[in-house]
């Protein structure tokens, strides 16, 4: 019996899954074949197919489709090359991301030069080594994401080529692209590879909004309200034809009334790709863990948010608790139950305790794996990757919005994700991660009017170092963005007399000028209250954290926020407490940042008229104060010290701040301040190249001459 594979096109009637392996077919004319058991070595047994291994299909592209292909195509750059690739060969590999229009270049490449063509798509699990066209009748095959097309060898792909052409038709085959495989498929196959790149995106969205909308008035109306800088924002270079043909259908909607505004618009669109992208990531945890990295890291270096991202994907993975991690659909409730469970709601917990459960071990921060090779297919299509100053790789939303977007869809719809979503954000890596993660945590307090903040406290008392940081940033942001501010506003004053040290912290780090939100004078009122509740345990430790911030807010602060802050030293400096004591061991470092802005205070000129002080005695006396009060201070005295004869040695030969420090120092001697007394005396015995010696003599003079008001002084 023999086997015969060209009898008048009956493969063509059997199942594909049969002609795929055709060890499994036997043709038979006017005759039979033993099914069973065949004895003397040979065996043939019919199978059903493997039940985890897909059937092969094949049919037809639906007409509608085709039309709708080519009637809005916008050529992208490479459509003459694959045009004449296919001319040459009959057979074409596209390589190219998903969602940049592949399909729909493919689509016009096979339909080229035909009024009513018959293409038929065939599935991406055929085993071209084996498959054939049909003989007549259909213009051209399409294979969609080709399972294995490494496994083809180059005498397949001549096969293919010869009978393609045979049958009057040609053959694409689109891949995805990967590193290195055109020139795999190139060197190993012999064919040629089309790399796809998107056609222009304003070309794509001219053609599909002048199909949606023909009069040409209502379409300059519509552009007109929206703005030509918000739809150029939309249609940014690598943009995805399909997301180009949302912003024109978007702007299209029927009826003048419809007409979007560029904010109406711009929130639109980013709320329905916000939640495609939460919904794709319902059971898709390394989708989930590169949405949320890309959403607080955009901008950042690509190594930045595909690095973080493992770091989400380890700890939802190590989260039993977590609806990513059991493969839960939206809304479903953690297994992990709540401290609060039975309240009428996961958010009605007071300010100042956990809204949410944190799940457990938030101080254990995941071990630091490779980052990822690449983003997830969903997220890449929507996202750009460019380069920063130094040549390092970013990556970025292409429509920046998207990133809110995803906050109010997962505080709105998936609000177990936000305990998970704290731990996370509190073990950022370094301080620009630690500012974006400061930004979002405030962002999900505002989509939950506060109520996310009281997962902060457990945070920071439980989580790494790194979590006062973020902590601290996000009630700073929160306290000015409307409704979250007036809980922030409510922990902070909470936590500022806290008797836990960390909360104390947390509220140190939020009256930084960096964190961006409070107004220096509730800034130093809170520091005053962390200074008042000071413990004996954590003394150096707030201290530390207390002067680094007034240093921070002093250096990056207006004129009338160095005011504010030198105002209120004065004040601290005035009593005989912890608050006087850091006081005068913090203020050394503001006159090292800028002795010129004090010299301005001791003398009036320009600088303190852009001040708005009333009068000079004002904006000198608490210069002189703090002076004096660091000096007399043993433990701040060589700061204070240094940083005056740094002042010195900067004045000499400039005659107006050499005016400056006669002014201090004349009120210093009028003072009769040990301290000053000290350091006067320690000039006067050191090298005659001293900075500030001849001063420092004069200086001496009017004491000893007991000129001033404290001339009769018993202390001194």
């Amino acid at each position: 019996m023999t086997t015969d594979l060209d009898s008048d096109g009956v493969l063509d009637a059997l199942p594909p899954e049969l002609v795929q392996d055709r060890s499994l077919v036997v043709i038979a004319p006017n005759g039979s074949v033993n099914t069973g058991t065949v004895h003397g070595g040979q065996r043939y047994t019919a199978t059903d197919s493997p039940a985890d291994v897909p059937l092969v299909r094949q049919g037809p592209v639906r007409a509608k489709d085709l039309q709708a292909a080519r009637r809005r195509f916008a050529r992208p750059p490479g459509y003459t090359a694959g045009l004449d690739a296919l001319d040459s060969s009959g057979v074409l590999f596209v390589l190219g991301a998903p969602g940049t229009g592949r399909q729909t270049l493919a689509l016009n490449l096979l339909a080229h030069g035909h009024a009513e063509p018959v293409l038929v798509q065939v599935d991406g699990t055929v085993d071209l080594a084996h498959w054939r066209p049909r003989p007549r009748g259909v213009h051209g095959y399409l294979v969609m994401n080709l399972a294995d097309p490494l496994a083809l060898r180059p005498w397949d792909v001549s096969r293919l080529e010869a009978e393609t052409e045979k049958a009057g038709a040609r053959l694409v085959v689109v891949l995805r692209e990967t590193p290195e495989l055109a020139r795999v498929l190139e060197d190993r196959l012999d064919v040629r590879v089309l790399r796809h790149r998107p056609p222009d995106p304003g070309e794509v969205f001219s053609l599909h909004f002048a199909s949606l909308c023909p009069d040409s008035q209502e379409r300059s109306r519509r552009r007109r309200r929206v703005g030509q800088e918000t739809l150029a924002g939309l249609l940014p270079p690598g943009l995805p034809p399909g997301r180009a043909v949302r912003v024109a259908e978007a702007l299209a909607r029927p009826g003048p009334q419809r007409r979007a505004s560029a904010a109406e618009l711009t929130a639109g669109l980013a709320a329905a790709e916000a939640a495609r992208l939460v919904s794709a990531a319902d059971d898709a945890p390394a989708l989930l863990a590169h949405l949320f990295s890309v959403c607080v890291h955009q901008g950042l270096r690509r190594s930045t948010v595909l690095g973080r991202a493992t770091e989400l994907l380890a700890l939802i993975r190590a989260d039993p608790a977590s609806p990513a991690a059991a493969g839960r659909g939206p809304g479903t409730p953690p297994k992990a139950p709540s401290p609060y469970d039975g309240e009428p709601s996961p958010y009605d917990g007071e300010a100042g305790r956990p809204a949410l459960a944190l799940p457990a071990r938030a101080d254990s921060r995941p071990a630091l794996t490779a980052a990822a090779v690449e983003l997830p297919a969903e997220i890449a299509a929507v996202c750009s990757v460019g380069e920063d100053g130094d040549g390092d790789p970013v990556i970025a939303f292409l429509w920046p919005a998207v990133g809110e977007a995803v906050w109010d869809e997962v505080c709105r719809a998936r609000a177990e994700w936000l305990p998970l979503l704290h731990v996370w954000l509190g073990a950022a890596g370094d301080e620009e991660q630690a500012e974006r993660a400061g930004r979002a945590l405030a962002a999900l307090a505002v989509h939950t009017a506060g109520r996310s903040l009281g997962l902060l406290a457990d945070l920071v008392r439980t989580g790494p170092d790194a979590a006062t940081e973020v902590a601290g940033r996000a009630l700073a942001a929160s306290s000015r963005l409307s409704p979250a501010a007036a809980t922030a506003r409510e922990l902070l004053e909470e936590w500022s007399g806290a008797p836990d040290a960390v909360l104390r912290a947390t509220v140190a780090v939020a009256c930084r000028p960096d964190a961006d939100g409070l107004p220096a004078e509730d800034a130093m009122w809170l520091l005053r209250r962390v200074v008042d509740a000071i413990g004996d345990e954590d003394a150096a430790a707030t201290a530390l954290h207390v002067s680094r911030t007034l240093l921070l807010r002093f250096s990056a602060g207006t004129s009338r926020t160095r005011a504010v802050i030198v105002g209120d030293l004065a004040v601290w400096a005035s009593a005989e407490d912890v608050a006087g004591l850091l006081a005068a061991l913090a203020f050394p470092a503001l006159v090292a940042d800028d002795c010129d802005w004090f010299g301005g205070r001791l003398v009036p000129g320009k600088e303190s008229g852009e001040s708005g002080d009333s009068g000079e005695e004002d904006a000198a006396g608490p210069v002189v104060c703090l002076v004096g009060a660091a000096l007399d201070e043993a433990s701040a005295y060589p700061a204070m010290r240094d940083a005056l004869l740094m002042w010195c040695a900067g004045a000499a030969g400039v005659p107006e701040r050499a005016r400056q420090l006669d002014e201090l120092f004349v009120r210093l001697v009028d003072s009769r301040r040990p301290g000053f007394l000290r350091l006067l005396l320690s000039i006067e015995r050191a090298a005659e190249t001293t900075p500030g010696k001849a001063l420092a003599e004069r200086s001496l003079a009017r004491w000893r001459r007991g000129s001033g008001p404290a001339a009769a002084d018993p202390a001194v």
